[in-house]
């Protein structure tokens, strides 16, 4: 970190005696220093992982279902795991797919991040099995993302794409509504959705209709789903949810909100820079 000047001159330079000497400076102790944050955060993961409390009766809630999704995808051959894709929509089912899902190369998981585009985890999904006819790409959506452009279901007939397609049903855009309960004092509005026969829907579209609604079936339906050749859909009846750990508006990083098993713990220490 420096001014600007200092910055354009040991560009400059690097440039003559072909290194950056800014970057060169000490790449030692930066490097065990990046080391080392690493190692803590994988030890924070393995000691704290994410968690949920389940729905009584044996009822699914998203996080079960993208769990179980993340073990059927680390079933499939090796080569399978390397080249797939993953898309969301946006919503609590997008930062749970980044919670439990873990990719391993750049732009192997494509979400709108900041922007927040709903609607976006179906073009994505189309974009990437056009670009990428051979690799496997696993859509997770939530249902009031994917009813924004599930007329996208032609371009998967046109195409004949195998797209494998998840959307967790729980009739509502819940993360909208959680933050409506949370900090708007219980003012609903526009949340509730409810939606049309995913099954008919899907297979007007030649596209091969799965669905789960309780844990007792959930792992053998996520492995046929995902081992299915062609075009897949997947109706995951949810019950909604938090997703947590949740960043309140205006708060800081470390005043996050927390599962209720993790509500005590402190958290502390700094990134490199």
């Amino acid at each position: 970190v420096g001014g600007s000047r200092e910055f354009l001159e040991g560009l400059r330079e690097g440039g003559k005696t072909g290194s950056n000497s800014l970057a060169s400076s000490s790449p030692s102790s930066y490097d065990k220093e990046r080391e080392d944050w690493v190692r803590e955060c994988v030890k924070w993961k393995a000691e704290v992982p994410f968690r949920w409390r389940p729905a009584p009766g044996g009822l699914l809630k998203t996080q079960d279902a993208i769990d179980a999704l993340y073990r059927a995808f680390r079933k499939q051959p090796a080569e399978v795991q390397k080249d797939a894709i993953v898309t969301t929509g946006v919503g609590n089912h997008q930062m749970m797919s980044s919670q439990f899902f873990r990719w391993t190369r750049p732009r192997q998981m494509l979400t709108s991040g900041s922007l927040g585009v709903m609607g976006v985890g179906l073009p994505y999904a189309l974009g990437a099995q056009v670009a990428c006819p051979k690799s496997l790409v696993l859509l997770v959506d939530g249902d009031s993302s994917f009813n924004m452009t599930l007329q996208e279901l032609k371009t998967i007939m046109n195409l004949k794409l195998p797209v494998k397609i998840a959307v967790m049903n729980d009739g509502r855009c819940q993360m909208v509504w959680i933050w409506q309960k949370l900090f708007f004092e219980d003012h609903y509005i526009s949340t509730f959705s409810p939606n049309p026969d995913y099954e008919t829907l899907v297979k007007a579209y030649g596209i091969e209709p799965f669905k789960c609604d309780s844990r007792e079936n959930l792992h053998e339906v996520c492995e046929k789903f995902l081992s299915h050749p062609g075009p897949a859909f997947c109706d995951f009846r949810v019950e909604p949810d938090i997703c947590l750990p949740m960043v309140q508006p205006g708060k800081a990083l470390d005043d996050m909100l927390l599962h209720p098993d993790q509500a005590n713990m402190r958290m502390e220490g700094l990134a490199p820079s």
